[in-house]
């Protein structure tokens, strides 16, 4: 008994010496892609940040980029005759599991490459992200989780007991393409200690510069999604009226801009257009005091123009305010201040 009693000792004292060195072994040491003050940054940090901003920055469109052209039909005809269809029938069938493959395919790889950024971007992003929070913290206006909540209902819109259905929504359509929960409020927290720690700092300087003119709308640019549904006869109130409804149906049910091309794909007749930097005079005029009444986030009532039913929803603004150009200016300044004083150190 003295004698397994031993050999156990023996063997834990062994394994409490050995344990270190394996942790501080390749296989754990590649999992860490930066440290920042300390902090780590691993490397499911930087594919969570890599699949956010292709889910992000468009990825419909880059989506229809990538399955139209020459090169795509010569790979579904080439898939095509590799199944070796029989009859109609099974060339239906493979057809349709052919297409359905090659959109999965094109949008893990487009996931993969999280929006054009390179790897060692969003690592730099991660940095960034981290130093904004520990300097937050130093200066005692850190986010809480209140907040952070709040800003994200305020994000997806709603009151109520919708508004907690449609955080809920937001929250798990980027859960079901691989983003986790906490990832999607670490990008929110930055953001919002990042704002905390400019105003702290700077604030009073910013706050002194003059304001724009409340009705210079023509110094706003948009960016702007058009979702198009198409009317057979536009003077016949009941095919119109009928669209009206699904438009309405639909913006009551929208939350993400980065939703919309899956969306939209349920909606037989519906086209989806997206217009960037665009100003009020770029948008038919019944749009026009729609959009510049809609916040950012939101999408307008329906309207009718010629043969289709037109919602607009306002993923973006940007306005000439001499103070975001300060904010921008101290920020950009003071983040490579915390760089440069910070010790960072970057492995992968």
């Amino acid at each position: 008994m003295r004698n397994t009693t031993a050999s156990s000792r023996s063997i834990a004292l062994f394994l409490a010496a050995f344990t270190p060195m394996l942790a501080s072994g390749p296989g754990f040491a590649q999992d860490i892609a930066a440290t920042v003050n300390g902090e780590q940054i691993t490397s499911s940090d930087v594919d969570q940040r890599m699949r956010w901003n292709a889910l992000t920055r468009d990825l419909g469109t880059r989506m229809k980029a990538g399955l139209t052209g020459d090169a795509p039909k010569e790979k579904f005809r080439q898939m095509i005759a590799a199944a070796h269809p029989q009859s109609q029938q099974e060339a239906l069938e493979a057809a349709a599991r052919i297409k359905k493959q090659m959109i999965e395919d094109t949008r893990n790889q487009l996931l993969a490459e999280g929006g054009g950024i390179p790897r060692k971007a969003v690592v730099n992003q991660l940095i960034e992200d981290r130093l904004k929070v520990q300097v937050s913290k130093k200066l005692g206006v850190e986010v809480s989780d209140l907040d952070l909540e709040d800003v994200i209902q305020a994000r997806v819109g709603g009151k109520g007991t919708d508004k907690k259905a449609r955080t809920e929504a937001f929250f798990e359509q980027f859960e079901k393409q691989g983003v986790s929960r906490s990832s999607i409020k670490e990008v929110f927290r930055a953001r919002l200690a990042w704002r905390n720690v400019i105003g702290r700092l700077y604030g009073q300087r910013i706050g002194t510069m003059p304001r724009p003119p409340l009705n210079a709308q023509a110094d706003v640019h948009y960016d702007v999604k058009i979702l198009k549904l198409a009317v057979g006869d536009p003077s016949g109130d009941k095919a119109a009226g009928e669209r009206m409804a699904e438009a309405e149906n639909l913006k009551s049910k929208f939350y993400l801009c980065a939703a919309l091309p899956e969306d939209v794909k349920l909606i037989p007749g519906a086209s989806i257009e997206a217009k960037d930097k665009a100003t009020l005079a770029d948008f038919p005029k019944d749009a026009q005091p729609l959009i510049a009444k809609a916040a950012e986030g939101r999408m307008t009532p329906p309207v009718l123009t010629g043969n289709a039913v037109e919602v607009y929803a306002v993923c973006g603004m940007e306005k000439a305010d001499p103070r975001e150009a300060a904010f921008d200016n101290y920020s950009r300044n003071y983040l490579q201040e915390l760089r440069e004083k910070a010790s960072i150190d970057i492995r992968a």
